[in-house]
């Protein structure tokens, strides 16, 4: 098992790594300028068990075999990308002028949509997988034996953290969005967010993985 000590370095380090913004930082901020606090904290959510999965599968040696592989990464790397792009373009046809009840089942629809949303993006992040299998053995104590066990309890700690630096955002960005869009800036908030999702997505599809 790990010692206190031990995991109270991994977590040190997780806080370091977790304070800087990425790429799912950026989708959750822009979950949050589209449909407010909740939406936003429904996508942390959503990411964090994707993550979570990519916790289990590490300790388990399944992402291995996926880096292993000549396709699998960038299948993941490719879907991943298209489905940004997807949901970029689906918001700029949404962001015009909604009335009414449309304009309030949109909205629904946007919130119970926004934790499977972060799902997939969390699954089809193959940058996750990769950190994952490169981070958490650095803190494995081999002697104390049960790799896995380690492992997954790292991750899980790995996920935790992340959660909670991914909430914090959301739980800003949504307060800061719902005071701006009482000014004359409201447009350009509406339509920001289609182009966080495109920007990621196209960045997502031409970076480059170093197995």
């Amino acid at each position: 098992m790990i010692e206190g000590s031990q995991w109270l370095v991994f977590v040190g380090a997780s806080l370091a790594l977790v304070a800087i913004p990425g790429p799912a930082v950026l989708f959750i901020v822009a979950r949050s300028l589209s449909g407010g606090v909740g939406v936003g904290l429904r996508t942390a959510a959503g990411i964090g068990l994707g993550n979570l999965c990519h916790a289990i599968a590490a300790a388990f040696g399944v992402s291995a075999l996926i880096i292993s592989t000549s396709w699998g990464l960038d299948l993941a790397r490719y879907a991943g990308a298209a489905y940004l792009i997807y949901l970029g373009i689906r918001s700029f046809v949404q962001s015009g002028p909604r009335e009414g009840a449309s304009a309030e089942r949109e909205s629904s629809e946007r919130l119970e949509g926004s934790f499977r949303k972060g799902i997939l993006v969390a699954l089809l992040n193959p940058k996750v997988i990769l950190f994952l299998v490169a981070f958490l053995p650095q803190f494995v104590n081999h002697e104390a034996g049960n790799v896995p066990r380690q492992l997954l309890v790292l991750g899980v700690s790995f996920v935790a953290i992340g959660y909670l630096g991914d909430s914090a955002w959301a739980l800003l960005s949504g307060v800061l969005t719902s005071k701006l869009r009482r000014g004359s800036v409201s447009g350009f908030w509406v339509r920001l967010p289609a182009v966080i999702y495109i920007l990621l997505g196209l960045l997502t599809a031409s970076s480059k993985l170093v197995r």
